[in-house]
């Protein structure tokens, strides 16, 4: 689907394509074919599009019944499988040194050279009350031949080009894909945006999970320690923000409060990571924690409403003074003001406080890990994401303080060790489709694709490997974006590549445009 007027180079020949690297990849298997195409969409704007390897023999297609830590755990999985009529086997996942010791085992059934036949045995496993999913073994981690597809967006510091975050369907709630929302832009080029609500069960689709600064104005809470990135409208580049922490302080006449978030649904916080959550107060990647008392403000980022339900909520006017207050949330946003909803215990505080006149004020503050105050300017925007792959040149494979590794949560309750397990080999360990973005030394930016669930034509890549590519490429920081279905590049008025999900391009929540200066 790459159908852009392109040059056909090898990857030893390429030159003048921003900087890039023009070393071969060393994803998989050495001494694999490799070859770039490179269209300039800007002056100093380039999409290189790389395809390396080709699938031969590189695995099968399975059904992954459970991810166990120990081979006993394993083994009674296998009882199981054989009481109900199927014979399993355990295979060891691979740890690519982010974990210490050994991970455990994937406790798998079947091995079909043809999908179809192991999406038939995962419905006879049904039938029989057992839980699973397709796999194909070739993206479990273990060296390969490929194929990969990879979009790499260069953009370079004098590039004649402006970058800014933009938000899905303009709004908060709802979702759109990121060629739609480029074409409706106007962008040249865009790539899919950080981590988001699915769906309304966990809060509001297409709400930012994670930090979302908009041109100077926070609109989404960070996740508390997690890694964003800034970009700056008023010149090309960005940096990588490590451990961002944001404090939200609610002044209500002469009283403050911290506040528990902004422009989300209270009582529902995705990926954890603030201090009002339970079971966890940790970032904790796909889990959704819970949180009984909650002060959220709600701008007009959220649209016209905010959202509804029981509680306590009071309307600011762009005077910064209360205009009315309610029994119960949901209520007309202010234009350029706010509202402010308080639930559980905080319902009382806000109470006592809110009268017609009171003054109200929302005072935000971002930090770095460091204690460096990350200032809010016009023309800045912050994506969020995670987690870090490369800083200060070095490739990261400790995921535990970011919320990645299923190391510390089963003493703190937020899920059993067999789930964070699971979801860590699935998503950290396995092959899946990836974005990511990141700075080389001569401030060239870089955003960076690789399809994925595809063997034909790609079979993506684990983090570990995401963060060795930024680094083949030239990147000496770098983060993972929101990838899987999400992985979208567009560029000249059309995706680039081949979406994982079988209706095609998913809709997210932002994305990063790229627009003529």
């Amino acid at each position: 689907m790459r159908l852009l007027p392109t040059l056909l180079l090898t990857f030893s020949s390429l030159a003048g394509a921003a900087s890039l690297s023009t070393t071969a990849l060393t994803l998989g298997q050495p001494g694999l074919t490799e070859q770039r195409r490179t269209a300039t969409l800007l002056p100093g704007v380039t999409l290189t599009s790389i395809e390396r390897g080709q699938l031969a023999g590189n695995g099968v297609w399975t059904v992954n019944i459970a991810a166990v830590a120990t081979q006993s755990e394993g083994e009674k999985k296998l009882t199981d499988l054989k009481a109900a009529g199927f014979t399993g086997r355990l295979d060891s996942m691979q740890t690519q040194g982010t974990v210490k010791g050994d991970l455990g085992f994937m406790v798998r059934v079947g091995s079909f050279t043809a999908r179809a036949e192991a999406d038939s045995l995962l419905s006879a496993l049904k039938a029989r009350g057992l839980s699973g999913g397709v796999q194909f073994t070739g993206e479990d981690g273990s060296k390969v031949t490929g194929p990969w597809s990879i979009q790499v967006l260069s953009i370079e510091p004098g590039a004649q080009a402006r970058l800014r975050l933009a938000l899905a369907t303009d709004t908060l709630p709802g979702r759109e894909t990121t060629s739609t929302l480029a074409r409706r832009l106007g962008a040249v080029a865009a790539v899919n945006g950080g981590f988001f609500v699915i769906n309304n069960d966990i809060g509001t689709e297409g709400d930012l999970a994670g930090i979302s600064v908009v041109d100077g104005k926070l609109l989404s809470e960070a996740i508390d320690g997690r890694p964003a990135f800034l970009l700056s409208r008023k010149e090309p580049g960005g940096q990588l923000l490590q451990g961002v922490t944001s404090t939200l302080t609610l002044k209500v006449g002469e009283t403050s409060r911290r506040a528990t978030g902004i422009n989300r649904k209270p009582g529902f916080i995705v990926n954890c990571g603030n201090f009002a959550a339970t079971p966890t107060t940790r970032p904790a990647h796909d889990l959704t924690c819970q949180a009984k008392e909650e002060l959220v403000a709600f701008t007009s980022a959220f649209g016209e409403q905010s959202d509804a339900g029981e509680g306590f909520e009071v309307a600011v006017g762009s005077d910064g003074n209360i205009l009315s207050v309610q029994e119960k949330r949901g209520m007309t946003i202010p234009r350029e003001g706010m509202t402010v909803q308080a639930t559980g215990e905080a319902v009382a505080w806000l109470k006592n406080l809110a009268q017609a006149g009171v003054p109200v004020t929302l005072m935000t503050t971002l930090t770095e890990s460091s204690g460096q105050v990350i200032p809010l300017n016009t023309g800045t925007d912050i994506v969020n994401g995670g987690p870090t792959l490369v800083k200060s040149g070095k490739a990261l494979s400790d995921y535990a303080a970011e919320g990645w590794s299923p190391e510390g949560f089963t003493a703190e309750g937020a899920a059993s060790a067999g789930s964070r397990l699971n979801f860590f080999n699935g998503w950290v360990l396995r092959r899946n489709p990836r974005t990511a973005i990141g700075t080389m030394s001569d401030g060239t930016l870089l955003l960076v694709t690789v399809d994925g669930r595809n063997p034909t034509h790609s079979v993506g890549a684990s983090i570990p490997e995401m963060a060795q590519l930024m680094r083949d490429l030239g990147a000496v920081d770098a983060m993972n974006l929101d990838g899987g279905g999400s992985t979208a590049t567009y560029a000249n008025g059309m995706l680039q590549g081949i979406p994982s999900d079988t209706a095609g391009e998913r809709p997210d929540g932002d994305a990063i445009l790229i627009f003529p200066r």
